[in-house]
């Protein structure tokens, strides 16, 4: 959405381009099997919410000062699962091979070569089960590909686990879940819990013999929200050494009217004080349907939330942690 945006101090600019910024997840692929695209050209802002309108291009990444993005193989609908998921990958790898700039990524090394050789970093992940229900041995065709992290839920409760949406239902990760955790962990892909209920966060950060994350999800101190993170959640999390991407979707921060970089930012700030500056990150959900808040067009717009930080008081080190620090950390553990 449009909206006022704030002066980038030179200062801040500098901080922003030195920074290693990473993006934990978006749904560019999802989009572009549906729509269709130029990934290499800009897309215009749009004066008013367009879902199917681009938050990603080539060059927009650039004006955003972004170093790697979190890619999502969509599994959550039915329709989805059956006819588009592999759909998506194949985009993913046409992506890579029209735009050389682009380069897949695996690791944290991986990560940091990218950016010392001035490369668009993209990692792979899944969301929602629903492909691997029949087949669960796919999740190995799936890492030989790359795939580097695996949230089980989404918006519907399927065989694996309970959504954060199905408030009736008092279940949480199924013992075919857990199969699903225990086969990730071998495998090398770490595990996702934006979209569970809260039983199902609780049996993954149990399950799980890796500390989980969250790709993208806000604060239910701040935002009552069946996908925000309740403080508990949030302190387990940091606590094992996760980390929390906020996401940057307008009606989980605030009203979809109402919110702002600077709701965006009390969501930062608050995962900062409750997980700790080490498990905060980003986690747009760039092209994922959502509406922005005021002040955010897309993706070129990521410095205002350095800006804003900046003139709350934030400095570096802090500051990059939370651009890409923090989930580089993190990806090291694996």
């Amino acid at each position: 959405m449009l909206g006022a945006r704030i002066a980038i101090e030179p200062a801040v600019a500098q901080l922003h381009s030195e920074a290693h910024v990473i993006d934990l997840h978006n749904d560019l692929l999802t989009k572009m099997v549906l729509r269709g695209g130029d990934f290499g050209r800009r897309h215009g802002a749009q004066a008013i919410y367009n879902p199917l309108a681009f938050d990603l291009d080539l060059p927009k990444i650039d004006e955003g000062g972004v170093d790697a993005l979190g890619c999502l193989l969509f599994g959550g609908m039915p329709l989805m699962a059956r006819q588009r998921f592999w759909k998506q990958l194949d985009a993913f790898f046409e992506l890579l091979e029209h735009h050389p700039r682009l380069v897949q990524v695996k690791t944290a090394a991986d990560l940091r070569a990218a950016k010392m050789a001035g490369k668009i970093a993209l990692f792979l992940g899944i969301e929602g089960a629903l492909p691997l229900e029949k087949e669960p041995q796919l999740l190995e065709k799936l890492a030989a590909n790359g795939v580097r992290f695996f949230g089980l839920s989404w918006n519907r409760t399927n065989r694996a686990a309970v959504s954060a949406h199905d408030k009736k239902n008092p279940n949480g990760l199924s013992s075919f879940g857990r199969e699903l955790v225990a086969a990730c962990n071998q495998l090398g892909i770490l595990i996702d819990v934006s979209h569970a209920s809260k039983r199902t966060v609780s049996d993954l950060i149990e399950a799980s013999r890796t500390p989980v994350f969250s790709s993208h999800s806000a604060c239910e101190a701040i935002k009552v929200h069946p996908r925000n993170l309740d403080d508990d959640q949030l302190r387990a999390i940091g606590q094992r050494g996760g980390v929390i991407g906020v996401i940057f979707a307008a009606n989980y921060l605030s009203g979809f009217f109402e919110s702002t970089v600077d709701t965006l930012c009390d969501h930062i700030e608050h995962v900062a004080a409750v997980a700790g500056e080490n498990a905060v990150a980003l986690g747009s959900d760039f092209d994922g349907f959502v509406p922005l808040p005021r002040g955010l067009r897309d993706v070129r717009d990521l410095p205002q939330i350095t800006q804003t930080l900046w003139n709350r008081g934030w400095r570096e080190p802090k500051l990059k942690k939370l651009l890409g620090e923090n989930f580089l950390r993190y990806f090291e553990s694996l």
